[in-house]
């Protein structure tokens, strides 16, 4: 989840299905099911950090996707994490695929706006660090996440990626 788009739900921009459905029978049956799908979802988690080290390794992805209509927060999402590494042009291309749907929600009118902005912000990427760092705090309350630390790391590395979720506690401990 990209904590940049400020929602009070959790979303999934990245991610596949694990595996199939299991019902509910017993505890004693569904006991081990709930262990080993929980040791799936860690190792995953694992395995999106290492896709994501770091703010680049996320805009490279997202720049890789291709612009689909009707996909809104694919090229939304692309064009800020552009932006925040400081590709103006992409930025831009991925901003004008937003602007090109037709907003028939309010929610997309108030994403474009904020499309906009960040298009005029252009090359103040100080402006626009700033900005998601205010949506990241944000989002992060809404969803009554630990708070974190939310100075900018230097360069387009970090140790913990602006924009996504970590969970604090290993998977099952309380």
């Amino acid at each position: 989840m990209w904590l940049w788009q400020d929602f009070d739900h959790f979303a999934f921009n990245v991610g596949e299905r694990l595996s199939g459905s299991e019902d509910y029978r017993s505890e004693e049956q569904f006991s081990p099911v709930a262990e080993a799908l929980a040791l799936r979802a860690h190792a995953y988690v694992r395995t999106l950090r290492a896709q994501f080290p770091d703010l680049a390794s996320v805009a490279s992805h997202l720049a890789a996707q291709p612009v689909r209509r009707g996909w809104f927060w694919e090229p939304w999402n692309a064009g800020v994490a552009a932006a925040l590494v400081g590709d103006v042009s992409l930025a831009r291309r991925r901003f004008a695929a937003v602007l090109d749907e037709e907003p028939i929600a309010p929610w997309m009118e108030d994403a474009q706006r904020t499309a906009r902005d960040l298009v005029a912000m252009g090359r103040d990427r100080d402006a626009v660090r700033a900005w998601a760092l205010s949506r990241i705090a944000s989002c992060r309350q809404k969803l009554r996440l630990a708070p974190e630390s939310l100075e900018w790391p230097g360069g387009t590395g970090a140790r913990s990626l602006p924009g996504t979720t970590r969970p604090t506690t290993p998977v099952g401990q309380p």
